[in-house]
């Protein structure tokens, strides 16, 4: 059986990444929306996310049960592909600044 300390940290660490990542999501949404559609945007992103976290949470459970570890690893490579995608799919706005690592 997993320590229960194990389970807090990993809960950290998923709220930790999380905190950087919902304020960058605000912050395209609000420079790529267009002022007048900015509220049914933030509305139909936010409730997108929330039936992707459902989802999520429906597949993982029986991968839980069967494997703790093995359903920390798919939520990783899950994270890892989409940030794959948000640097191979290029951007349709004409205006958007390149995406790249970096940090500077």
């Amino acid at each position: 059986m997993t320590a229960p300390i194990v389970l807090i940290a990993a809960a950290a660490i998923v709220g930790i990444g999380d905190g950087p990542q919902l304020a960058a999501l605000f912050a395209i949404r609000h420079r790529e929306a267009p002022e007048c559609l900015r509220g049914q945007i933030f509305t139909t992103g936010a409730s997108l996310k929330i039936t992707g976290f459902a989802l999520g949470a429906a597949v993982a459970g029986p991968i839980a049960v069967w494997s703790l570890p093995g359903t920390l690893a798919l939520a990783a490579s899950v994270a890892a592909l989409a940030a794959l995608a948000f640097f191979t799919i290029p951007s349709t706005t004409a205006d958007s600044p390149k995406r790249s690592l970096n940090l500077r």
